[in-house]
């Protein structure tokens, strides 16, 4: 009866656990993908950075995708393309941050009617993908170093026995 009981809990709680579940490998190419797009957005490296940003955008870091967007906006590294820009806006957008819906806003109110319309399936399709709750991400604002100046932060957080 206890083996029984035991195989029931544990049957139980596999079943409970989400899809998008973060494994230590996932958490591990977050934070480096992360890093590394960081670095090649400070060196200008944009081409670089795009590659990096692409991977940590598409694992939930909501600062990622903002400057994933900001890149496609401005054709840094990528062909300039507004509706990726917004697509990934509006998930960046999840986390409130003002500054990122003002810009998300500016791109949405230059849209037409019927562009809003036929983005909407994919707009909810990237936030299902990508979102914060569906890549398992927290995000929070924090002081930088030295400055009273706050910088959004994401975390991707490791699934318990995964």
């Amino acid at each position: 009866m206890k083996k029984l009981f035991l195989l029931a809990a544990t049957t139980f709680s596999l079943c409970s656990m989400t899809a998008n579940a973060a494994t230590t490998f996932e958490v591990a190419e977050f934070n480096r993908a992360t890093e590394l797009s960081s670095s090649a957005v400070r060196v200008k490296n944009y081409d670089r950075a795009v590659e990096h940003l692409d991977l940590a955008s598409k694992l939930g870091n909501k600062v990622s995708q903002f400057t994933l967007a900001l890149l496609y906006m401005e054709g840094l590294g990528v062909d300039q393309d507004y509706t990726q820009a917004y697509l990934w806006l509006n998930v960046a957008a999840e986390v409130n941050e003002k500054k990122w819906r003002i810009v998300r806003d500016q791109i949405h109110s230059a849209l037409t009617d019927e562009q809003v319309v036929a983005l909407a399936p994919l707009v909810a399709d990237y936030i299902a993908k990508y979102g914060a709750k569906a890549q398992e991400v927290s995000c929070y604002r924090r002081s930088a170093t030295g400055s009273n100046r706050k910088l959004m932060q994401c975390t991707k957080y490791l699934t318990p026995g995964r």
